[in-house]
């Protein structure tokens, strides 16, 4: 062969090459018109959605979830600003043989838990004080949340009170109970059909309180558990009761001022934030591979404490009038500089968004503080009307266009 013919054959099998390598490129990334011709069912790449760059318009509200903390670790008493939490506790355990026994004392006994809300070093040798008070009806502590009582729920005659500055963990602190009203509960434990019934009493903050304290609830150790000591006399004999078993739960309340800034994932009251993505922008057809939700916290008005989870949870909603959701299946954590990260696709659950594409209603995504039993953490986030663009939530979500079902 020579020179010319094989500087002419090299030349064709060049050219083919290039085409070849041009047509591939192209079909990854098919027109519009192009995806006509593909066959349903087909893929065409993925593709990749970022609410920074594209247009995704998103409204959101703040809604008052009231949730029942029993299960908490914490008995949170105290006030500080706007929030106020009072502990319920309920005795039992004491026999049946000591109706007509006469109450020479009774000393209720809990033990500081190291938790402080706010969680700030002033706050931690804040003073808290409260009154003791009967409980007028009977709670059920399992179910109830902050707006199943009223103010009828509590009686308003003290029965025992406390002002002190518990410090330091484990410490504990004693308060005198009105001898007449343990009396009642002995003899109900003898007598179901007493006249007074035991339904507990509750721990109400009052004017000496200047932050909230958690002591160690029921759902601890025999060894800090809250505990009743009573000192009885019975046919002339004197002997002591010691009780630890007992319900416990905390009942918190606060309030915020609206803010086209930020919106609060508040634990324990709580506060939880509904979030509707407008989907328009991403095919219907379109198979969802992943979905990541980025929020900056505002670190400044965030409230954390030494049991902080630092992570929130969401939920899809499937009843636009109750906010009821799903089983929580989407936890979001700190993935630095101040923003936190919700993979919206995790553990085999299905992503809302895929949901929402498939045609069930969208009244869209519930987000919840973590540890939303156990204390009063706080997440401040910047929301889709902040005024600064780069701290407004941002959506990332890769698709797989597809034609057809």
């Amino acid at each position: 062969m020579t020179s010319k013919k094989l500087i002419a054959a090299l030349f064709s099998l060049l050219t083919i090459v290039t085409l070849s390598v041009y047509t591939i490129g192209c079909a990854d990334d098919p027109s519009s018109l192009g995806l006509n011709f593909i066959p349903p069912g087909d893929t065409t790449g993925i593709r990749v959605f970022d609410s920074y760059i594209d247009t995704m318009p998103i409204n959101s509200v703040n809604h008052r979830y009231y949730v029942n903390t029993s299960g908490s670790t914490n008995l949170l008493v105290g006030k500080s600003g706007s929030f106020e939490s009072r502990g319920l506790i309920k005795f039992g355990d004491f026999g049946d043989t000591r109706d007509s026994a006469t109450v020479v004392s009774a000393k209720l006994y809990l033990k500081y838990k190291n938790y402080y809300f706010p969680s700030t070093q002033s706050d931690s040798l804040g003073q808290i004080g409260f009154d003791v008070y009967l409980i007028n009806d009977s709670l059920n502590f399992e179910t109830i949340t902050n707006d199943s009582v009223n103010s009828n729920s509590f009686g308003t005659v003290s029965k025992g009170s406390f002002t002190g500055t518990p410090t330091a963990d484990t410490q504990e602190v004693e308060i005198n109970l009105d001898p007449l009203m343990v009396k009642d509960w002995l003899e109900y434990a003898a007598d179901p059909n007493y006249s007074v019934k035991n339904n507990g009493i509750v721990l109400s903050p009052n004017g000496s309180s200047a932050s909230i304290k958690g002591f160690y609830s029921t759902n601890n150790d025999a060894a800090v558990e809250p505990k009743l000591v009573v000192i009885y006399t019975k046919n002339n004999d004197t002997d002591t009761l010691t009780t630890t078993s007992s319900e416990t739960i905390s009942l918190s309340t606060a309030s915020f001022a609206p803010s086209t800034e930020t919106f609060s994932l508040q634990a324990g009251v709580s506060f939880v934030q509904q979030m509707i993505f407008d989907l328009s922008r991403i095919p219907s057809t379109a198979t969802i591979n992943d979905v990541q939700l980025f929020l900056t916290l505002d670190s400044l008005s965030s409230n954390f404490s030494n049991q902080s989870s630092f992570s929130i949870l969401g939920q899809f909603i499937n009843d636009s009038a109750g906010l009821k959701s799903d089983l929580f299946a989407f936890t979001g954590t700190s993935s630095g500089s101040s923003q936190y990260m919700m993979r919206l696709v995790a553990n085999g659950a299905p992503s809302p968004f895929a949901r929402w594409l498939s045609g069930q209603a969208n009244y869209g995504l519930l987000l919840f503080a973590g540890n939303q039993t156990v204390n009063l953490d706080r997440y401040v986030f910047y929301k889709e009307t902040a005024g600064d663009p780069l701290k407004r939530p941002r959506v990332i979500i890769k698709y797989t266009p597809r034609v057809g079902p």
